[in-house]
C-alpha cells in the first residue's frame, strides 16, 4: 500500500535527535481480560524489515507494518507532550 506521510516540524526534529527512525506496528494484547489491538511505536529499525513498508521523508525513515490500513492512505505524525515526557503520536490508521 502506498502511504503519504506528513510530519510536523517539532516531531521531525525530535525524531532526528532520537536517530531518525520510526517503526509502527500492530500490538496484540491477546492474554488480557479484554483482547485487543493497538499501535506499537518504536524508535529503531524492525528486526525483519521485509515485513514493513519503508518510507524515507525529510531525513526520517518510517517502517510501517504491512497490512495496517490507513484512512485515505495518509498518516500524520505529531508530537504528543505531557508534563512528564514527550513522544510521537500517529494519526490516520483505521482501528482494528
Amino acid at each position: 500500500m502506498d502511504y503519504s506521510i506528513s510530519i510536523d516540524d517539532k516531531a521531525r526534529e525530535w525524531l532526528k535527535r532520537k536517530g531518525g527512525v520510526l517503526t509502527i506496528s500492530k500490538f496484540q494484547a491477546a492474554h488480557c481480560c479484554v483482547p485487543g489491538s493497538e499501535l506499537w511505536i518504536e524508535f529503531r529499525k524492525p528486526e525483519n524489515e521485509s515485513l514493513y513498508e519503508k518510507i524515507v521523508q525529510e531525513g526520517i525513515t518510517c517502517f510501517i507494518e504491512k497490512g495496517l490500513e490507513c484512512k485515505q492512505n495518509h498518516l500524520q505524525i505529531k508530537m504528543a507532550r505531557s508534563p512528564f515526557f514527550n513522544t510521537i503520536r500517529v494519526e490516520g490508521f483505521k482501528y482494528f
